[in-house]
């Protein structure tokens, strides 16, 4: 269940790698939508650990080491 945790802006950035707090939101944000078009409840600020590492890596269990652009 540990894959489900929901992750905010400081844990977003670390796993992309050190971007800015913007850029965190940002992808926060377009993330959240993107689940809401799916009929998912999110909560505003915070994303699925799970849901980020799949779209930006493809995987669930990877966790990236690129940065941000």
């Amino acid at each position: 269940m540990d894959d489900y945790r929901l992750v905010g802006k400081d844990e977003v950035r670390q796993i992309l790698g050190g971007c800015s707090d913007q850029m965190a939101y940002r992808v926060i944000r377009q993330l959240n939508r993107e689940l809401e078009e799916k009929g998912v409840i999110t909560v505003q600020g915070k994303v699925s650990r799970k849901y980020l590492i799949e779209r930006f890596f493809g995987a669930a269990d990877e966790e990236g080491d690129g940065q941000c652009q």
